[in-house]
């Protein structure tokens, strides 16, 4: 995992700044700092957090200056913000903040306060809250989770719930024993370093099957068979139009919807599709996609 770890995109996901913000949601004595940190940690989850220079942030010792972005609307707005900064809420936090087992039963709990209907985010929410008892997940890391335990999450795919969240926790126990690493003991750097190397390892996967399919199409008969039925995950594939369509509903233009779609699975658009994304758009709506 160490040597999947340094591929990780620590462009796009400062890994200083994620230790920063950690510090800030463990040491926000208020409910307003924790509402801050919380905003920026989700901005991170979002791939919105940049080192740079003239920034207004700066990290805990000053070693690096880092520009926040604004999140998708979705992860973080003015409702969110509003809720995430209130006493009731501060409240809630002070205590899983504490809390020393497992406890998934805190994603319905979150569910009092209106914040999202889904559990990526309020998955992120509480590793930022309590990061030694609750491992970030995504759709990398789970694709991660079903190669190397084909078994725990079989017809699961890639979809985030709160069984394949329950699933992937004595997975990571697991591995962390195999690194000899205990959660409670453990650097937060180490635990992080295992985080990574999942992450690569799923993204990495994803991009050898989305390889093998296009051999597959392209009429190569020596793919290997346990490619054969793998689902499509093209710009032509359901998965895709769908999410961009998705993307789009919550407010993106049609081509921003398509650009971020086409890069959550990894798929290299024509230039047609952001020259004139209306025309597409069009297309998938005569298909019942939209």
């Amino acid at each position: 995992m160490r040597e999947l770890a340094l591929e990780f995109d620590d462009g796009r996901y400062p890994s200083d700044v994620y230790f920063h913000l950690l510090g800030m949601v463990r040491d926000a004595s208020t409910a307003e700092a924790m509402g801050g940190a919380l905003a920026q940690m989700l901005a991170w989850k979002d791939g919105k957090v940049r080192r740079d220079q003239s920034g207004p942030h700066v990290t805990t010792g000053g070693a690096t200056r880092y520009l926040v972005g604004m999140p998708k609307p979705n992860t973080h707005s003015a409702r969110h913000a509003a809720i995430l900064s209130s006493d009731a809420f501060f409240a809630w936090a002070a205590g899983v903040r504490k809390i020393e087992h497992f406890e998934p039963a805190l994603i319905g709990q979150m569910q009092q306060f209106g914040l999202w209907n889904s559990v990526v985010i309020p998955v992120m929410v509480l590793h930022a809250l309590n990061p030694r008892i609750f491992p970030i997940v995504d759709r990398w890391v789970l694709l991660a989770h079903r190669l190397l335990c084909p078994s725990a999450q079989e017809g699961a795919g890639m979809a985030m719930s709160v069984d394949s969240y329950i699933a992937y926790q004595p997975f990571w126990l697991d591995l962390l024993a195999e690194a000899q690493l205990a959660p409670m003991s453990a650097q937060l750097g180490q635990l992080k370093e295992l985080d990574a190397g999942l992450w690569v390892l799923g993204k990495r996967a994803a991009a050898l099957c989305a390889g093998a399919l296009v051999q597959e199409a392209d009429g190569d008969d020596t793919a290997d068979d346990s490619t054969a039925h793998a689902p499509v995950v093209g710009s032509d594939s359901e998965q895709f139009k769908r999410r961009a369509v998705a993307l789009r509903n919550e407010g993106r233009t049609q081509a921003q919807a398509i650009r971020e779609a086409a890069a959550e699975f990894g798929i290299d658009l024509k230039p047609s599709y952001l020259r004139y994304p209306g025309s597409h758009f069009d297309r998938w709506r005569k298909q019942g996609m939209v």
